[in-house]
């Protein structure tokens, strides 16, 4: 039996699932998910994209629909988690992927852009799994998995937002994992590692900045999002069935050296 036959599963930031175009995490996931039997719900702002995505699955004779969803906004989120259980019946899984960057130093970061970063990564992470939980353990049970970085384990000259926010989903997956585990909902994390997306593409293009990272990672090279995915979709899967509260390092290594 497929992996996740009959289950339903909310991916966010999971508009870049166009074949034939560069993916970003939530995209491979998504059709994973639905080439394993799953069912799936693409959340983003960016429409257009993930609408396309949609169509194209749906030509495949895929089980896909699209949701606008601003992961700042509870509205939205309570919108989609509403949307998905009067198509589907159910909630099963929640994939949460979106993310944002600060690009300078502390002295250089001003108050607007450090809460622009937190408020994607951490408020959109405890707004959803507070809005999942209901339909979740309404569904039997379910899996979370929030997607941090493994700049959540070190500092660096930029970033500073961005490695907070994503060392928040990281102490945050721990807390719900407690909480929520007499719901029968499984959380945890994901740290990936430099991975050519649509996110980081800039930096994979550019030759300099693209061989330090490549020198800084053991494995020699930039990982790819469908490695990403796999992690992803091993902790949503039964095969992870007891593990929960943890956090899934998927860098080439990088953590490692720096340790």
């Amino acid at each position: 039996m497929p992996r996740f036959d009959g289950k339903v599963a909310l991916i966010t930031g999971a508009a870049s699932a166009v074949e034939g175009q560069l993916m970003g995490f939530g995209g491979c996931a998504a059709w994973r998910i639905l080439r394993e039997g799953g069912r799936v719900m693409i959340a983003d702002i960016a429409d257009d994209r993930g609408e396309q995505a949609v169509a194209q699955m749906r030509d495949e004779g895929l089980d896909a629909t699209y949701v606008h969803l601003d992961v700042t906004r509870e509205d939205h989120w309570i919108a989609a988690v509403n949307m998905s259980v009067a198509r589907y019946g159910q909630l099963d899984i929640l994939i949460n992927v979106p993310g944002t960057s600060d690009r300078g130093s502390i002295l250089n970061t001003d108050e607007d852009t450090w809460q622009t970063v937190m408020d994607v990564s951490s408020r959109g992470m405890f707004l959803g799994a507070k809005s999942v939980a209901q339909a979740m353990h309404e569904s039997g049970g379910g899996a979370i998995v929030n997607v941090a970085s493994m700049a959540a384990r070190y500092g660096g000259p930029y970033g500073a937002a961005y490695s907070s926010s994503r060392a928040a989903i990281v102490a945050f997956g721990g807390s719900a994992a407690v909480q929520f585990a007499p719901l029968g909902i499984r959380v945890n994390s994901v740290l990936p590692g430099w991975t050519h997306t649509p996110f980081t593409d800039q930096l994979f293009n550019d030759e300099t900045a693209s061989t330090i990272r490549i020198n800084r990672t053991p494995l020699k090279r930039w990982g790819e999002p469908e490695e990403i995915a796999a992690g992803i979709l091993f902790l949503c899967s039964d095969d992870a069935s007891f593990i929960t509260g943890t956090e899934l390092v998927i860098d080439g290594g990088v953590t490692a050296a720096l340790q």
